[in-house]
């Protein structure tokens, strides 16, 4: 009887350690995304394309309506210490202190014209 036993535990051996690491993995995961929120977070901000190098988008499928916007990469803890749970609305997270390391604003810097947009003064 005890050796029946053994030999099922040989055979799903391999399945109970991919489940257990599963386990482990999952656990890890929750802990650093949900409790810690230790990550970085990518936001679209406003961007004038007479100041500065913008991204272009569009609102619609056939990019009628064009809007123009950077990149602002901050860290999620500090941007729910800022805002709260609404960000959308709070004016503060589209911009960024000498004071915070982790927050970055992204202007295009790509050597395709299709995906940057700068406008001069004949094309305003």
């Amino acid at each position: 009887m005890m050796f029946s036993r053994l030999s099922v535990l040989k055979n799903f051996f391999f399945s109970i350690t991919i489940f257990i690491f599963l386990i482990l993995l999952l656990g890890a995961s929750y802990v650093r995304f949900i409790l810690n929120t230790d990550y970085l977070v990518l936001f679209e901000g406003e961007c004038d394309p007479s100041v500065a190098s913008c991204y272009q988008g569009c609102n619609d499928n056939d990019c009628n309506d064009i809007y123009y916007y950077k990149l602002i990469e901050r860290d999620a803890t500090e941007l729910y210490q800022l805002c709260g749970p609404s960000v959308v609305d709070c004016d503060k997270a589209y911009t960024c202190d000498n004071s915070e390391k982790t927050c970055n604003i992204l202007y295009c810097n790509s050597t395709k014209e299709d995906d940057c947009v700068t406008l001069t003064e004949t094309t305003l």
